[in-house]
């Protein structure tokens, strides 16, 4: 065997004990990072109960991490149609076009899971509140909306036009108010992104009227008895106030794995818990 045979054979036993090394090393570090992602997004109003709930999961499990966005539903509902995501988070019901083109897509049925109740409160600016305006019937949100009452003094409030502020048509939240009022259509002078962006435009415009998740009102934004009976997790629980709705996890066919653990850590007494602290309403659990 000559020296450049020698050579050669030397590089290849080299080049295979390297090859050895880097895939033992990768066994390793598949051992040391190997969680499995899950992997949610979509309505904001979800979003707290989510992040909350990932964050004392994920500081429980070493296996499994659990990443939560926002977006609205709409964009929830699209992710899981797409596979960007294992749950799609939804402040309202998944209408059945949607449900028909994911299972269309995707070969499997939509599963719908409820995670929590809110209440969808009335808020107005501090400054109405404080001079007539903190009762509203179903019909005066309806004729605000649609544009037949334009002037606060016209409901015994102060004599300012009214400053219409609804959230984005993306938003679950909007679906919820369009389906509860009966509207098509709204005389709306600008629309919110976010709950935090209806809430700050309330807080900032006298004649400002707006509609939130319960957990987003008070201070400057007061939400406002509607129909009689004030917004609250009592009355919502009561039945006794009537603008409810679910708050929904939903998945491509049943979740499994490390989906699935999330999933019923979330609809656990103590996912339940983290539901209350976020200002939301628990759904019943089993123990």
């Amino acid at each position: 065997m000559n020296m450049k045979e020698k050579r050669t054979l030397t590089v290849i036993a080299v080049l295979a004990i390297l090859m050895v090394s880097a895939v033992s090393m990768t066994g390793c570090l598949g051992d040391d990072n190997g969680t499995e992602e899950v992997t949610v997004t979509g309505s904001s109003t979800v979003l707290p109960i989510a992040q909350s709930a990932a964050e004392v999961f994920n500081a429980e499990r070493d296996d499994i991490k659990v990443s939560v966005s926002g977006g609205g539903s709409g964009y929830g509902i699209q992710a899981i149609r797409e596979g960007t995501a294992d749950i799609g988070m939804a402040s309202r019901d998944i209408y059945e076009e949607e449900k028909k083109d994911i299972e269309d897509a995707r070969g499997e049925e939509v599963v719908e899971h409820t995670v929590a109740r809110d209440g969808l409160a009335i808020v107005v600016n501090i400054y109405l509140y404080e001079n007539g305006i903190q009762d509203l019937s179903k019909q005066d949100v309806i004729d605000i909306y649609s544009g037949e009452i334009t002037n606060w003094e016209e409901l015994g409030g102060p004599d300012e036009e009214i400053f219409v502020v609804e959230r984005s048509e993306v938003s679950g939240t909007h679906g919820s108010f369009m389906d509860m009022m009966g509207l098509d259509e709204t005389v709306a002078d600008t629309q919110g992104q976010e709950n935090a962006d209806v809430r700050r435009t309330v807080i900032n415009t006298d004649a400002a009227i707006g509609y939130l998740g319960l957990g987003y009102t008070g201070g400057d934004a007061p939400a406002v008895a509607f129909n009689g009976v004030e917004p609250s997790i009592e009355n919502v629980q009561s039945g006794d106030y009537e603008l409810v709705r679910d708050m929904h996890f939903y998945t491509v066919g049943e979740p499994s794995g490390a989906t699935k653990e999330y999933m019923e850590f979330v609809q656990s007494p103590r996912g339940q818990e983290i539901v209350e602290e976020e200002g939301f309403v628990p759904v019943p659990v089993e123990d």
